[in-house]
């Protein structure tokens, strides 16, 4: 159920651990196999859905605000996501790549600032220790 003033309401599912699909109730449509990154089988694994769901929101949000600064849409976003060890269990890296071509550097960093602050992804994840956002000349990874 949608929380009061809500824009737009979606519920993930679950049902079967990294064994099975995860899928959009009400979309079928929506459906992934799912797997473990750390076991060899077929499925999408959670590394790769928070990969696609920084570099889709973080970029559509620079797109905003490209169109705000009345700036043409350049940017590209990719997102590596490291799965590591750590003292409980495990932990994720999430480096977040920005390309802008024909941007100043200076500029292309304030605009990813500002969308930083806007996207709702960004906004959950920036201020997390092992996320890096970085404006680059060039994918490093």
């Amino acid at each position: 159920m949608a929380i009061n003033g809500s824009l737009y309401h979606t519920e993930a599912v679950n049902e079967k651990g990294l064994s099975g699909v995860s899928f959009i109730r009400g979309n079928e449509g929506l459906a992934l196999g799912v797997s473990s990154s750390l076991l060899k089988g077929s499925g999408t694994n959670p590394e790769q859905l928070v990969g696609l769901a920084v570099s889709t929101c973080f970029n559509a949000t620079i797109e905003i605000i490209e169109k705000q600064h009345n700036l043409p849409h350049t940017s590209v976003v990719h997102t590596g996501v490291d799965q590591l060890k750590d003292d409980t269990g495990y932990k994720f890296i999430v480096r977040i790549q920005v390309l802008m071509t024909g941007v100043d550097h200076d500029q292309a960093q304030a605009l990813v600032d500002e969308a930083k602050n806007y996207c709702p992804v960004a906004k959950m994840i920036k201020q997390n220790a092992n996320v890096s956002f970085e404006v680059v000349d060039e994918f490093s990874f």
